[in-house]
């Protein structure tokens, strides 16, 4: 599974390419789409007001609520220092049947947390 976190997302309204034509595919498996973790669509339209209505308007993209195990996974990430904007999408990526890579343009930010993560280069 593929999932955007809030640096990919910025990167998707600023007009990145190969986002661009992810997101705007329509998939019929909602399965086999991007994935965007809310509370990384949270940290993006902070950064760019607007961006939630942007992406959430996108046929290609699914996104994953914050619920209860998430929120918990969440909670332990950012208490063993992964900062917020990006625990969602760790906790995404690495749990059960839903581990995937996470298209990033901080890939860094994902050392030591046994994320996939993929650099799609400077917003």
């Amino acid at each position: 599974m593929i999932f955007l976190d809030h640096t990919a997302v910025l990167a998707l309204c600023r007009g990145h390419r190969l986002l661009s034509g992810i997101a705007v595919v329509e998939v019929p498996d909602p399965a086999q789409r991007a994935h965007v973790p809310a509370l990384c669509l949270v940290a993006a339209s902070l950064d760019l007001p607007g961006a939630n209505a942007h992406v959430g308007a996108l046929p290609g993209l699914e996104f994953l609520p914050l619920d209860f195990a998430a929120a918990a996974a969440v909670e332990d990430a950012v208490a063993a220092g992964v900062d917020w904007r990006y625990s969602h999408a760790v906790f995404a990526s690495v749990s059960g049947a839903a581990e995937g890579q996470v298209l990033t343009a901080t890939p860094d930010a994902y050392d030591g947390t046994g994320v996939w993560a993929v650099d799609i280069g400077k917003p």
